[in-house]
């Protein structure tokens, strides 16, 4: 068969023990913090609770009861001893909050279900004891945000209700019932409440307020202050009818009870009533509200006297109205300053509402709000002697007495209300604070100034620096005094602008602002022993704005004198740009054309520090000009345009020309440099009518410079500036030449050989200069450059040249290849010269003469290409001097054989007639005898090394070639039979 199904009897008795077995468990559960199942236990037995009345419940009701007080006492006590949540135990706490709500609904559900096993039901008392319990549990729940677990405490508790509802009508368990049954409404009301439903709530209100005549002192104090917190959180949600509504029903709740009996805190439940009562009535903004508004605060005025809160309400309903009164308004501000307990929140309250206050901009009412604040500083602050509190007043004072232009004597007030304190404070204002100040005072200058009422300014200026602001900064403090000097000179009062810059500090007046201010007062009042412009100067490290100011004011004050010296300062500065508004090549124009050219000859001579500015002048314009081309410009760059260029590129040109042999070198260069890039940047504007005048001018430039640069190298001691002089000639060398290949084409007649002139000169100076420079590479195209344009007129400063060159090769220990290059030019040196007709036979042969001997050590071909080339010149002007003899030993006989007179049809006597006499024939250019001597000596002494070294061949060459140079001697060959005698003693091994 089948096991039978369980009875109901089993079903409960497995029920009860598992609740029981439950509820022995949890003491130590609970001592268990990490049990995370414990809430959901908890839950589901809670949901099965209470156990309904049967026998089985009835035997265990002891135990039950038992346990469910034992639970209750626990919780009781955990919940006593359970601290406050505190950073990350909060949510821990929350935790064990919420085991304790539920352990207690628990416990009441195991006391509820013990209670009813009675044999005749529940009994009035023991409803009365489980009504207190589940009262406590349901508050806790609702406290604990247990709405659920609340609702099913209180099902219970109605039926409590319900009995008690019953009770007999005197004794005092009848009175007993009753309270809590009020209680249990209460309860319900606060419920219906956290959960939103008013409805529910004001149901359960009605039956609490049946049972309003029960309540003691303490329910009453206790259900008025669960109606304020309805009322109050309907106001906070702008339920303003629903909010008067509620806290009415709490002032009435606490009006009907004897004050005496309540607590001592029910003073400020009633004060906090009264207050949200009258804020819900602002807020409803009915003329019938705003009665009842002022009607509660006349009983506060009356129940509260001197409270705060009294008096910010009267604030609050006076600020609404349309109209206000300022008296009372200010009185109660006044009652407010005197009778309120000074703190940071009081103050702050005090300052929102004069702020507020302040805010409606009406004379009247702004009047009202500086005569509260002077009040409050003067009557309050000052004896509390909080610093911090006094700056924020002050400030505020002098915010209100600064906005409004329509304020009567508003600087004589705050100059009343600045001494007073500087009188009671110990110190003046701190940082911030007088920063805050003097912005607020500043504004009031800047508005007077705008409107050219200079004596007023001048009177703010002062304000700002009172005593009370020692802490504005050197800045500020000098800032303000340069405005009250400017005030000052607006009005023409000179005397009071000088006073006020003497009683600035020292760094302060030598500020450049500052002198320049001074500056413009000295022009004005003609007196120039107050020298500014100098200290303008020194301060003007990055910016010449205030120097050009300067010159502009000495010229509009008709001052030349001033402007000359002003300008020579703005020279000084002059690698700054231009101020907005100034058109930088005029200004440097009139400079160079109008004052500094007018001083630069006196007396015939030109004066050195006038020509160093003009250059600084030509040379700062050429940096502006040069930056004009740049990309992207600006406007001050554009104002450089291609006539502005031909106006500094004429000019410097002209003076470079006119004063090249008075100026000092490094002037000339500074000079030549300036006008060379005007011309580059001239060029570049593709002026085509104008590029050979350009072109001209170019080249010259370039060559002068090449020229100063290489007479500042020669005079110069120091090493490392000598080179840098070199250097600079050997970049303008070939700047010259590239110039002059470009442009010589372009060039006719006498123009294009004075080119070609100043060409061999210039490759003359970098040959030099590149010597100097130990450039050695860069010879080979140096000496090809030599013969790009034949300039044989120059060959002999070239040979010197050249010699200098090899010499220092040779110091220099360089690879033979530069030697043999030197060599190479020399020797063509001598080749074009020889080739020219007239050609001086001297210095051929010194040149033969060195080339022969510097060649001799390393290449001696080139000392027999030598020989060759004196035996051919040798003989061919030996042979020219022969022919002479001969023709003179016909024409001297055959003249005197005929010794007859001419016919008379020939000529006259010297007329074609041949004349060769002794002189004619010396007049002959001969190799010169002394170098033939020397070159066959060192030639026959170099055979005779020959000799020494056994090398036969070579020495008989060298004999030979001593015995032909010889030869063209006229000693009648004394020289050449001496060598041959010597040649003939030589002993040779025979082979």
């Amino acid at each position: 068969m089948p096991p039978a199904a369980p009875t109901v009897k089993a079903e409960r008795e497995k029920k009860l023990k598992a609740v029981l077995a439950f509820a022995s468990s949890l003491t130590k559960r609970l001592e268990n913090s990490h049990d995370a199942s414990l809430i959901s236990d908890l839950q589901t037995q809670t949901r099965g609770l209470p156990l309904p009345a049967s026998s089985t419940t009835s035997a265990k009701q002891y135990e039950l009861d038992k346990l469910g007080t034992e639970l209750w006492n626990l919780s009781t006590r955990l919940r006593r001893d359970e601290a406050g949540p505190d950073g990350k135990e909060k949510e821990e706490t929350a935790r064990k909050n919420r085991i304790l709500c539920l352990l207690r609904a628990f416990a009441f559900l195991l006391l509820d279900s013990a209670g009813g096993q009675g044999a005749k039901g529940r009994q009035c008392k023991s409803c009365i004891r489980l009504m207190k319990i589940a009262l406590k549990a349901a508050r806790v729940s609702i406290e604990g945000n247990e709405p659920g677990t609340a609702t099913k405490v209180l099902e219970r508790a109605a039926e409590y209700q319900d009995v008690l509802s019953k009770a007999g009508e005197s004794g005092g368990e009848a009175e007993l019932a009753d309270r809590l049954r009020a209680e249990y409404f209460a309860v319900r009301t606060t419920l219906a409440w956290r959960q939103e439903r008013l409805d529910t709530a004001e149901h359960m209100f009605a039956k609490c307020k049946q049972l309003a005549a029960t309540l003691t002192p303490t329910m009453a104090e206790s259900f008025a202050d669960l109606l304020y917190e309805i009322g109050k959180d309907a106001l906070t949600k702008r339920n303003y009818e629903v909010a008067v509504r509620w806290l009415e029903r709490a002032h009435d709740v606490l009006g009907e009870q004897d004050l005496e009996m309540l607590s001592p805190e029910v003073s400020e439940l009633r004060l906090c009533t009264m207050q949200s009562i009258v804020q819900a009535y602002m807020k409803l903004k009915t003329p019938e509200t705003q009665d009842k508004a002022w009607h509660m605060v006349k009983l506060m005025e009356t129940d509260f006297g001197d409270k705060m809160v009294v008096s910010l309400l009267k604030i609050e309903l006076l600020s609404d109205a349309e109209t206000i009164d300022t008296t009372e308004f200010y009185n109660v501000l006044l009652r407010m300053i005197r009778t309120v307990v000074l703190n940071d929140t009081n103050f702050k309250t005090i300052m929102h509402h004069i702020h507020k206050l302040k805010d409606h901009r009406h004379v009247t009412i702004n009047v009202t709000a500086c005569k509260a604040l002077d009040d409050l500083i003067d009557m309050r602050l000052f004896r509390e002697e909080n610093q911090p509190w006094i700056e924020k007043a002050v400030i505020t004072r002098i915010w209100i007495g600064t906005t409004n232009s329509f304020a009567e004597n508003a600087l004589e007030h705050l100059q009343e209300l600045f001494d007073a304190v500087a009188q009671h404070s110990s110190t003046s204002l701190s940082a911030p604070a007088t920063h805050a100040a003097q912005t607020l005072l500043w504004k009031r200058v800047e508005a007077a100034s705008s409107q050219e009422q200079f004596g007023a300014a001048e009177s703010w200026c002062r304000a700002c620096l009172h005593s009370i602001f020692d802490k504005a900064g050197a800045q500020n403090k000098a800032k303000i005094s340069r405005k009250i000097i400017q005030c000052a000179f607006a009005r023409q009062d000179c005397v009071a602008a000088r006073e006020a810059h003497s009683k600035m500090s020292d760094t302060g007046r030598d500020e450049p602002v500052a002198r320049y201010l001074m500056y413009k007062v000295a022009l004005r009042s003609g007196d120039m022993e107050f020298e500014c412009l100098d200290l303008v100067c020194r301060s003007s490290a990055k910016d010449a704005t205030l120097l050009y100011a300067c010159v502009m004011e000495a010229q509009s004050a008709g001052d030349k004198r001033q402007a000359i010296i002003a300008l020579e300062r703005v020279l000084d500065k002059y690698d700054y740009s231009a101020p907005a508004g100034i058109h930088l090549p005029a200004l440097l124009r009139r400079c160079t054309a109008r004052l500094l050219q007018s001083e630069l000859v006196k007396d015939g001579n030109i004066n050195p520090d006038i020509m160093s500015q003009l250059c600084t002048v030509f040379d700062g314009a050429c940096s502006q000009a040069k930056a004009s081309r740049r990309r992207p410009s600006t406007p001050a760059q554009q104002l450089f345009t291609a006539q502005e260029f031909e106006w500094f590129s004429k000019n410097a040109y002209n003076m470079s020309l006119k004063y090249c042999a008075e100026m000092a070198p490094n002037l000339l260069v500074k000079l030549l440099n300036s006008c060379t890039e005007f011309i580059k940047l001239l060029k570049g504007q593709n002026q085509s009518g104008a590029e050979g005048d350009l072109c001209l001018r170019l080249v010259f430039c370039e060559f002068l410079a090449a020229c100063t640069y290489t007479t500042l190298a020669r005079a110069e001691d120091n090493t490392a500036q000598c080179f840098q002089y070199y250097l600079e000639a050997r970049n303008h060398s070939q700047e010259f030449r590239r110039a002059a290949a470009e442009g010589i084409d372009k060039l006719g007649g006498s123009a294009q050989a004075d080119i070609i002139s100043k060409h061999f000169q210039v490759v003359k100076l970098e040959l030099e200069a590149v010597l100097k420079l130990e450039k050695w590479d860069e010879l080979d195209d140096l000496f090809e450059q030599c013969w790009k344009y034949k300039s044989p007129d120059h060959y002999e400063t070239l040979a010197d040249l050249v010699l200098v060159i090899h010499s220092c090769v040779v110091k220099a220990a360089l690879d033979v290849k530069y030697q043999s290059k030197v060599l190479s030019v020399l020797q063509k040196i001598i080749n074009l010269t020889c080739r020219q007709p007239g050609s001086d036979i001297t210095k051929l042969s010194r040149w033969l003469r060195c080339l022969f001997n510097l060649a001799l050590p390393y290449d001696e071909n080139i000392s027999l290409k030598c020989i060759e080339q004196v035996i051919h010149m040798a003989a061919k002007k030996q042979a020219v001097s022969s022919l002479l003899r001969v023709v003179q030993t016909l024409v001297k006989p055959a003249q005197s054989l005929l010794n007859t007179p001419p016919p008379s049809s020939s000529p006259t006597k010297g007329e074609n007639e041949v004349r060769l006499t002794d002189d004619h024939i010396k007049e002959v250019e001969r190799y010169p005898r002394t170098e033939l001597e020397w070159l066959a000596t060192t030639t026959f002494n170099r055979a005779i090394d020959y000799y020494m070294q056994e090398d036969d061949d070579k020495c008989k060459t060298w004999a030979e070639k001593s015995f032909i140079i010889a030869q063209w001697l006229e000693d009648d060959g004394a020289l050449r039979d001496l060598l041959m005698e010597k040649f003939s003693a030589l002993q040779w091994d025979k082979k």
